[in-house]
């Protein structure tokens, strides 16, 4: 599957390819077809937020 990744604050995000999750048990696998970001969002990409745990998927 397709994420965009922040691996370092302050830098572009990064369109990487990952292994899609597997669903544990109890929990299902849905498909998403369109997704927005938020604020906090661009506060982890411009670096506003202190020390997130990178790689992050926002």
């Amino acid at each position: 599957m397709k994420a965009m990744v922040l691996v370092k604050p302050q830098t572009p995000l990064e369109l990487v390819d990952i292994d899609a999750p597997q669903p544990k048990t109890g929990e299902i696998r849905v498909r998403v077809s369109a997704c927005g970001v938020c604020r906090t969002d661009l506060h982890l990409v411009d670096g506003e937020l202190s020390h997130p745990k990178l790689p992050v998927i926002p």
